[in-house]
């Protein structure tokens, strides 16, 4: 997560957002629970602008930390993804895994792929014999 690699510059970006707590996203939630814990999602714009990153795991507070003036919201719902990432190894007791950059971020891109590209066929067009054994 202090992975200087990870760092962005700002540049003229397109938020995603311009409240603190409306962004039209159907992966991004305003909370979601992960074991036994409630996580928050929020926002602040200072982000990139402090630390140099979109996104960022809060383990102690319990939250996930975006910064929606900072990118278009598809590298915003990534950012989201990925700190899920970091949620889920941390919620699993896998610190090798939660610490790595490399791991997490593919693990994220993958997530991310399956739910943009992912098509739903109506009951009616789902054979359930297919699935009987």
């Amino acid at each position: 997560m202090n992975d200087a690699s990870r760092r962005i510059e700002r540049q003229d970006i397109q938020p995603a957002g311009d409240t603190q707590r409306n962004i039209d996203s159907a992966i991004i939630p305003s909370s979601f629970w992960l074991g036994e814990l409630k996580i928050e999602v929020e926002y602040d714009r200072n982000l990139v602008n402090n630390r140099q990153i979109i996104g960022e795991a809060r383990f102690g507070e319990q939250r996930i930390i975006l910064d929606p003036s900072a990118a278009p919201l598809q590298t915003l719902e990534q950012s989201f993804l990925h700190e899920l990432t970091h949620w889920i190894f941390f919620i699993m007791g896998e610190e090798e895994f939660r610490n790595n950059e490399r791991i997490v971020d593919l693990f994220a891109h993958f997530l991310y792929q399956a739910r943009v590209s992912a098509r739903h066929d109506s009951l009616e067009d789902v054979n359930f014999r297919e699935y009987e054994e």
